[in-house]
């Protein structure tokens, strides 16, 4: 049945009851209850507006929550690639750093070998052999990184493995938010049903002039306004501290920002400090005399 359907009812209804209203001065009619009910039919058509402009509303703040997290998860990924790439780096810089009982295991090897028949080494293989094991620990110790740079890897490990960490919790911090936005969205829906379901009733009960089912029509709107207003404190009070959440993501999300910038512009500046030191002197330019040992 359409509401204009149901506003001609109402319309007649009201007419029947002048008319029995009129007449019924000497029958002692009742007069129904056509007018409640068409005021309970107009405020769960209130109802029902509201509750399916919140659930479009809180469906919309739901999606936007959801990309907002989605870019989140994107810095977390980023941040965790970092870390990873760091950590295998320093792996492989343990790997490939000669080991002293290695050295000391070639120099050992390199010092037992004679000649075929056992006799021992003339002074020239001798000194062959020094060379070439002074070679070796010279080998070692340039092969060998500078503790300084791989105390600086491990530094930067542990922040790259922070930042992946935090960056995790500003991702999480939508969690809350989500929630709220999906349960809202639910109850407001359940709303929407019971003003629905009250619509019908009433119009059932225009129908049938039956107090009875317009006082479950009138239960059914109670339960809906019930809902929408329990839905609307507990969902501002759950948005708040969701917020409060995403404001320090939001703070985190620019130190890390800021650490990056930092980070590259030490690397520029290393990376100049070292071509500096390695560039040689200019054409014009005299270079500074080497001391002999006489000199010295």
């Amino acid at each position: 049945m359409s509401m204009h359907e149901l506003a001609e009812k109402i319309e007649h209804a009201h007419h029947g009851h002048g008319d029995a209203h009129g007449g019924g001065h000497g029958g002692g009619h009742k007069p129904g209850p056509s007018k409640g009910i068409g005021i309970t039919m107009a405020l769960l058509g209130v109802l029902l507006a509201f509750s399916a402009a919140m659930v479009g509303a809180q469906r919309t703040e739901l999606i936007k929550a959801m990309v907002q997290q989605s870019t989140k998860w994107g810095l977390y990924q980023a941040e965790t690639m970092k870390f990873r790439v760091m950590e295998g780096d320093l792996e492989m810089l343990k790997a490939l750093t000669p080991k002293a009982a290695e050295v000391a295991k070639v120099d050992e090897t390199l010092r037992s070998k004679r000649r075929p028949g056992g006799g021992a080494d003339d002074e020239d293989t001798a000194e062959i052999k020094d060379l070439i094991a002074s070679s070796t620990d010279d080998m070692a110790e340039l092969l060998t990184p500078d503790p300084g740079e791989i105390k600086r890897f491990k530094a930067t490990a542990r922040e790259y493995e922070l930042d992946m960490h935090e960056a995790k919790e500003d991702a999480e911090a939508y969690d809350l938010a989500i929630e709220a936005h999906q349960e809202a969205a639910e109850q407001y829906e359940h709303a929407q049903l019971a003003a629905e379901i009250g619509i019908v009733v009433a119009s059932i009960a225009l129908l049938l002039s039956s107090r009875m089912v317009w006082m479950f029509s009138l239960v059914l709107g109670a339960i809906c306004g019930g809902s929408i207003g329990f839905t609307y404190v507990r969902t501002g009070h759950a948005m708040e501290l969701a917020e409060k959440r995403v404001e320090e993501a939001e703070k985190n999300v620019l130190k890390l920002e800021h650490d990056d910038d930092e980070e590259d512009v030490d690397d520029d500046a290393t990376s100049v400090a070292s071509g500096a030191a390695g560039q040689p002197s200019a054409p014009g330019e005299p270079s500074e005399p080497k001391k002999t040992e006489k000199e010295e």
